[in-house]
């Protein structure tokens, strides 16, 4: 792919989502799957998808996590509006779940799925999912590489190739606490990984995961989802987002300011995670890509960003075994 200036691709995929103002129109909607977890993925991408309501002067009648919503809540033409990620398949089931179940309940009701990879385990899955999905009249799916455009045809007729949300967080920049030095290494410890990535040739200053940056935090978060989760069960549910959302969202914003910090601190990235590739992005920071184990980086990068001089791509190793 030829090399692009910078700050050329980035306004380029800002503009991209642009089509979704058409898409949401000025009615009342829902956003929904809010992440009320401690991976700073997703709080980047939720970040990025508030910052475009408030470009674009859209503003959610209600936010609420997957968990805690409920179809009732729903109004005769109003849009419900899924947060996009990686999280479209059985890898994520619960998630997924949830957009079954208000594809089957709302059949009148637009529904849009932000940019997603689609991912799933087995064919079954797949095929049972996309006969519910390709049922409802008005779906709208939007996903992040060809690949995952290709599997969505078979979900709805209504497909849309867009970059992550998170990219509407360009130009992100912090004043480094100290002279930026050496590289980060944001290196998965979940099931992602892949048996392929080689991150030993890298002599890394930090060498850290979202887990390991958020560390003990996470227990308030879980006391917080609870609360919520608890909320809900007492059908208190819609009263206890409208008061809490707008918490958590400022807590994501803390959360995802620490991370943005530390990327200052260093002057390159290294990451198997494509939250890592995309804040580096963001931030106009040279990076380094690693694959993760079904190649949704890879995939990535060719459908958006590889033709940004500040990015680059590192070959799997094929046979290695995984750390």
């Amino acid at each position: 792919m030829q090399k692009k200036n910078h700050a050329q691709i980035s306004q380029e995929l800002i503009q991209a989502h642009q089509i979704l103002c058409d898409l949401i129109g000025t009615g009342p909607f829902h956003f929904v799957d809010v992440p009320l977890h401690g991976n700073i993925g997703d709080l980047l991408i939720m970040l990025g998808t508030l910052a475009f309501f408030k470009k674009n002067n859209l503003q959610p009648r209600l936010l609420s996590p997957y968990f805690s919503f409920r179809t009732e809540w729903v109004k005769p033409g109003e849009t419900i509006v899924f947060q996009g990620g990686g999280n479209f398949g059985d890898l994520y089931a619960p998630c997924h779940r949830l957009r079954e179940r208000v594809t089957l309940a709302l059949p009148k009701n637009r529904i849009i799925i932000l940019p997603q990879s689609i991912q799933f385990i087995t064919d079954l899955a797949l095929q049972q999912s996309a006969r519910l999905f390709r049922s409802h009249p008005d779906l709208h799916i939007c996903v992040r590489d060809a690949e995952s455009f290709e599997i969505a045809k078979q979900f709805s007729s209504n497909v849309y190739l867009l970059p992550d949300m998170a990219h509407q967080l360009y130009p992100l920049s912090v004043r480094p606490k100290e002279i930026p030095n050496g590289l980060l290494l944001i290196d998965r410890l979940d099931t992602e990984k892949s048996n392929e990535s080689d991150t030993t040739q890298f002599s890394s200053r930090t060498d850290t995961d979202w887990p390991m940056l958020v560390g003990k935090r996470e227990l308030f978060i879980d006391f917080f989802r609870k609360v919520v989760n608890r909320l809900g069960k007492m059908h208190m549910g819609q009263t206890a987002n409208q008061i809490l959302m707008p918490i958590w969202i400022r807590y994501a914003a803390y959360l995802a300011n620490e991370a943005t910090e530390l990327f200052a601190a260093h002057q390159e990235v290294v990451s198997d995670r494509l939250h890592g590739h995309i804040l580096a992005f963001v931030m106009s920071m040279p990076n380094t890509v690693l694959d993760n184990s079904y190649h949704k980086n890879s995939r990535y990068l060719r459908a958006w960003t590889a033709g940004s001089p500040l990015v680059r791509l590192q070959p799997a190793t094929p046979g290695k075994d995984r750390p």
